[in-house]
């Protein structure tokens, strides 16, 4: 700090502390002061905790760059108790004292919880002794509202979930979201629409992580991602609490340690580090018990950390409750087929434009899938082509979504793909088969299939209609749940590669937004494959499409195995192929 700041901030401490120092000049004084001083300085000096004691940030180090720092959009990803709500009822308490006028939405999903953050949290900001001692108090403070006399500066504290109406209506510069993992994504953009007219516009997202597509996991995607990151004093490896650098590796009964060599790893000396370097829109830091001091340098507090990592106590932790509540990571379920991890490890294929030239001398056969999707709002048809390998490998060298009505020209374009490579098409003929009608005629009717989805006796069949005269009348019949299965499982057997993760993400994300149900059958367990409306899977039945034909060209014998229906229908005296 320079010396003249330093005066200029002593004179001000002055005029706080003096009697005779008149209301208005107080205010200004405070207004310097707290604008001035790293905020990480003011909030040790003047706020106290929810136990009321002086607020410290020795054994949180890594927090002073987040106070000192704090950019124009900022997302907190935190395990639990790792002062989440401290910190954000800090910076809501000290932007009023801070601005002028200055207005803010405190947003959490649900009423429970913003009555539990106003009177647990923001309200004992403001019974800190030495910020009440500078104040001349509020002219609102209830639950919902707050505005503070001395500034004119107030907090409107809502809750959103799905709805987002109740957040119309009021006008703000800063918005502030809590546990932003529980409300939709698509509300986000709504409740940022009441900073419409404010020349700040600032945003703060915070909560813990559940599974890879929630949305506090979108929005890291596209954050910074800073990790606090520690580099061992024996073998020089810099640690991470990521995925990556295998984390329950980390958790050992003598202390946090290094996941190569198991070092103890003093976490002070580290620092943050971008993961994702140049997204500075959107600023994101990765929070989480083992790398605080106030875990790993306490005994009692790290004994109880090993023990839920590694279930040695009397309340067992689930590996997502381990992930989500002590690592501050996502974590996908059982009731996923596959994880986005798994899908990462997959995309090793390089750039796509160059995957077709390298590989082709080894294609045995060259498919294309095709799925039409399609309602009254949006148009989305996903196209996959690829090639199975000798060694049962199948490299998609194609992938593309394409979101406009222009139907014509994607079939027109799709064809010209099949033709141009000799491609097998199999696409999508649902309840209206036209554009799949339209596809044959562009390539050929030896070369191109119309799929639908039907739980037969077997995996796969063709059916005829009796007197049938023309192609276009026929169906490959798909058993759903058993080809999903199967193509799941040549993913998770590393028998299908894609090009690089960056350029396949938004295809690989429609297969993430599927998730797996055990429904009982008449006779047995069934699986069921099911996706939320709002979030489609249109790619993965392309590729599964384009999969299964590959492989039946191929002579797999699976294919014509006996389905998981089978057994069921036999019972029901169905007729199912």
């Amino acid at each position: 700090m320079s010396s003249n700041l330093h005066d200029l901030l002593a004179k001000a401490r002055e005029i706080l502390s003096s009697p005779a120092s008149k209301e208005e000049a107080k205010a200004t004084a405070r207004q310097l002061l707290f604008l001035s001083a790293p905020l990480s300085t003011v909030v040790e000096t003047y706020l106290y905790d929810n136990e009321g004691r002086p607020q410290s940030l020795e054994k949180f180090q890594m927090m002073r760059a987040i106070y000192d720092g704090t950019p124009q959009r900022l997302l907190l990803k935190c395990s639990r108790k790792t002062l989440k709500s401290t910190l954000l009822s800090n910076m809501i308490a000290l932007n009023l004292l801070r601005y002028k006028h200055y207005k803010m939405l405190y947003v959490a999903p649900q009423e429970t919880s913003t009555k539990y953050f106003s009177n647990n949290y923001l309200n004992v900001r403001f019974e800190s002794p030495p910020l009440k001692a500078v104040l001349r108090g509020f002219t609102r403070n209830d639950v919902f509202e707050k505005i503070l006399g001395d500034t004119g500066s107030s907090v409107i504290l809502r809750y959103c979930k799905e709805d987002a109406s109740r957040i119309r209506g009021p006008a703000t510069d800063q918005n502030i979201h809590d546990e932003v993992q529980d409300m939709a994504f698509e509300a986000l953009p709504i409740i940022k629409e009441t900073m419409a007219l404010s020349a700040i516009k600032r945003e703060m997202f915070a909560g813990t992580p559940l599974t890879t597509d929630n949305t506090i996991n979108e929005l890291w995607k596209v954050s910074s991602q800073c990790e606090w990151m520690t580099k061992c004093t024996s073998c020089n490896h810099w640690n991470s609490l990521t995925m990556d650098n295998e984390p329950m590796k980390m958790i050992l009964q003598h202390g946090i340690s290094c996941s190569k060599c198991s070092t103890i790893l003093d976490t002070n000396t580290g620092e943050w580090v971008e993961f994702n370097p140049g997204r500075y829109d959107l600023i994101g830091y990765h929070l989480a018990q083992p790398i605080l001091s106030h875990f790993n340098q306490d005994p009692r507090e790290w004994a109880e950390i090993y023990k839920k990592v590694h279930n040695t106590g009397t309340g067992r932790y689930s590996q997502a409750q381990i992930y989500n509540e002590v690592f501050g990571l996502a974590f996908d379920t059982g009731s996923k087929p596959i994880t986005e991890e798994q899908l990462k490890k997959l995309s090793v294929l390089g750039d796509i434009a160059n995957v077709y030239e390298r590989g082709r001398h080894r294609y045995l056969h060259v498919t294309i899938g095709v799925d039409w999707g399609v309602n009254m709002d949006t148009s989305r048809t996903a196209v996959v082509a690829g090639g199975l390998r000798e060694d049962g490998v199948y490299e998609v060298f194609y992938a593309k979504i394409l979101r406009d009505f222009a139907y014509e020209q994607h079939i027109y374009d799709i064809a010209s793909l099949a033709n141009g490579y000799g491609a097998f098409c199999a696409c999508d003929g649902g309840p209206d088969p036209a554009r799949g009608k339209m596809l044959a005629e562009h390539t050929s009717w030896q070369r191109t299939q119309l799929v639908r989805y039907e739980d037969g006796l077997v995996m796969q069949y063709y059916k005829s209609p009796p007197n049938a005269i023309h192609p276009a009348q026929n169906r490959w019949c798909l058993h759903r749940s058993d080809t999903m299965t199967y193509t799941f499982n040549l993913l998770k057997e590393g028998k299908i590669l894609f090009p690089n993760w960056e350029q396949m993400h938004e295809c690989h994300s429609d297969t993430l937004n599927i998730f797996v149900e055990v429904k009982e059958g008449v006779l047995r367990q069934e699986l069921v494959y099911r996706h939320p409306a709002d979030k489609p899977d249109d790619f993965f039945h392309a590729l599964n499409f384009a999969v299964c034909q590959a492989h039946l060209l191929a002579g797999n014998p699976v294919l014509n195995a006996p389905s998981s229906s089978a057994t069921d229908a036999d019972w029901l005296g169905g007729n199912h192929g």
